[in-house]
């Protein structure tokens, strides 16, 4: 079952949840149709050798057109900086997923590290920063997790780094620390969330969706641990399988993409011009939904968070 193919079927399903999470910005999702075409275009690129290349080029003219636009507008608390990061890597899954599919093997390394490192970029790169950006704008006042989300937004590109210099034969310590850098980040935000949603007033459907993903996401970067320390550590079944198949779907299928189903499902605005304070939150809500500002009864609790 956890073959290559399973990997392509995670990574095909990246986009998808992509849109997802572009859904919540009201500007973004006006293009809906062009991100739904190119999503649907690169998974069938994935999993099809008919669309084996091309099918990933509108996939990355999207992605990087998504990260321009976030490079042109103005920046303000941690919170933009997370979202500003998560576009940054997304057209950097697109571009390894392209090499996955030209069968590129740069700097040595195997055709299924090529593809899982366009994976990482997807879920680690793109949704990790994501959801820590839109989870932190109701957390701006602790300290602890402003330092976990800097963590997880270096951690990433410090992790591709570990990896290729242990590839390089370097200092296996450069990985170790990289890694326990994403790890430890992720796993404050993730216990940070898991409280959250037991003492904020949620949908039942949101809170039970946030709590799958804390608990994935606490499975998931232990994992990630015990496979970064693998080199002072060893553990005989910290294997490039057993992570892909056990970490990559606690982190796919158990937090990104539940994260963004329960942002969906809270009725909280999900995005913030600046995150200064957590009642600059200005995004519309459906017609008939309460605002932040407006309800009592969501903004109390949040407050004394």
């Amino acid at each position: 079952m956890f073959s290559e193919g399973y990997v392509r079927i995670i990574l095909a399903l990246a986009p998808f949840m992509v849109c997802l999470a572009l859904s919540l910005d009201s500007e973004l999702w006006k293009k809906r149709w062009w991100w739904l075409g190119g999503a649907s275009l690169f998974a069938a690129s994935v999993v099809s050798s008919v669309f084996a290349v091309w099918g990933c080029l509108p996939w990355l003219i999207l992605t990087f057109g998504l990260a321009v636009n976030h490079l042109r507008k103005p920046r303000g608390g941690l919170s933009e900086l997370a979202l500003l990061a998560s576009a940054l890597y997304l057209p950097v899954g697109g571009v390894w997923a392209l090499f996955a599919q030209l069968k590129l093997q740069p700097l040595g390394f195997s055709g299924i590290i090529v593809l899982l490192t366009g994976v990482h970029f997807h879920y680690a790169g793109f949704a990790l920063p994501r959801l820590s950006g839109l989870w932190l704008s109701r957390q701006s006042t602790r300290t602890v997790y402003s330092v976990a989300t800097v963590g997880i937004i270096a951690g990433v590109p410090l992790v591709a780094i570990g990896i290729t210099t242990s590839q390089l034969q370097m200092s296996p310590w450069i990985e170790v620390v990289a890694v326990s850098i994403l790890a430890f980040s992720a796993f404050v935000l993730s216990l940070g969330q898991l409280v959250w949603a037991l003492k904020t007033p949620l949908p039942t459907a949101a809170r039970g969706l946030f709590l799958l993903g804390g608990f994935s996401l606490v499975g998931g970067m232990v994992l990630a641990t015990i496979y970064g320390w693998r080199s002072v550590f060893p553990v005989a079944w910290a294997t490039i399988p057993t992570m892909y198949a056990v970490h990559g779907t606690l982190n796919s299928l158990g937090f990104c993409i539940p994260g963004f189903l329960a942002w969906h499902q809270t009725g909280l605005p999900p995005e913030l011009e600046s995150t200064d304070s957590i009642l600059e939150i200005v995004d519309p809500l459906p017609i008939g939904v309460k605002t932040f500002q407006e309800d009592p009864a969501i903004r109390a609790p949040l407050l004394h968070e």
